[in-house]
């Protein structure tokens, strides 16, 4: 078995100066969602407390889009689901890196792991600099910036009587397609994200109804990947 990576203060404090760049437009994301959350009912602290365990912008306002009074549970589970399975992927690309450290370490270090520090870190490894607190250090400063920013969003929200006419409820489209350009390098990464879009599209104007479910993101997501994996085997 592999010895495990240095995992030091150190690292973490590295790790933490290394996403100052990135705070802002985390604190943007999170003021945004505490403003939608405050607009669907939620108190602050439900608030908070959903930014501090799931964690996840993307899901976050994607679940805001689907819910109602009662929860619909199941809907929001396959919301999450649709949302966050591109972190099963993202965390298997650091297992060589972090694999041999006990759970104690990696758990709370992938806990905390977001598009913009797995990123970094990635780069960190690459460079030879393999302290693996880096990916802990980083996530605890944005987790923390979140969690603080849905919170002002929320005393915000008082003041907004309706999101939508400021453009609050794009955010999410506006958050993944800011990723989704990082990931089309040529004219073909285009198809798969074409033909999600036109399937979510389909599917939104088929199953709409007063509780839209996460049919939409979740069809999007399958034909797209389908699309993406018969081109990656055409290349082959």
């Amino acid at each position: 078995m592999a010895d495990p990576p240095p995992f030091t203060l150190a690292g973490a404090r590295r790790g933490a100066m290394a996403v100052g760049p990135l705070a802002p437009a985390v604190a943007l994301y999170g003021t945004v969602f505490g403003v939608l959350a405050a607009s669907k009912g939620l108190g602050a602290v439900d608030a908070m407390l959903f930014s501090a365990i799931v964690n996840a912008g993307g899901a976050q306002f994607a679940s805001l889009a689907v819910w109602a009074e009662p929860p619909p549970l199941l809907a929001l589970a396959l919301t999450t689901l649709a949302m966050n399975a591109r972190y099963l992927l993202m965390g298997a690309t650091l297992h060589p890196w972090m694999g041999a450290l006990p759970h104690s370490r990696s758990l709370p270090a992938l806990f905390v792991m977001g598009d913009g520090n797995w990123a970094l870190a990635l780069r960190e490894h690459e460079m030879g600099r393999i302290d693996a607190a880096f990916l802990l250090g980083s996530g605890l400063v944005l987790w923390i910036v979140w969690i603080a920013a849905t919170g002002l969003g929320h005393a915000a929200g008082a003041l907004v009587d309706d999101p939508r006419r400021f453009g609050l409820d794009l955010m999410l489209a506006a958050f993944f397609a800011a990723i989704a350009a990082t990931f089309v390098r040529s004219r073909r990464d285009l198809l798969p994200f074409l033909a999600g879009a036109a399937a979510a599209i389909v599917i939104d104007r088929v199953a709409s109804g007063p509780t839209p479910g996460p049919w939409a993101v979740l069809g999007g997501a399958v034909l797209g990947s389908l699309v993406g994996l018969a081109l990656d085997g055409r290349s082959r």
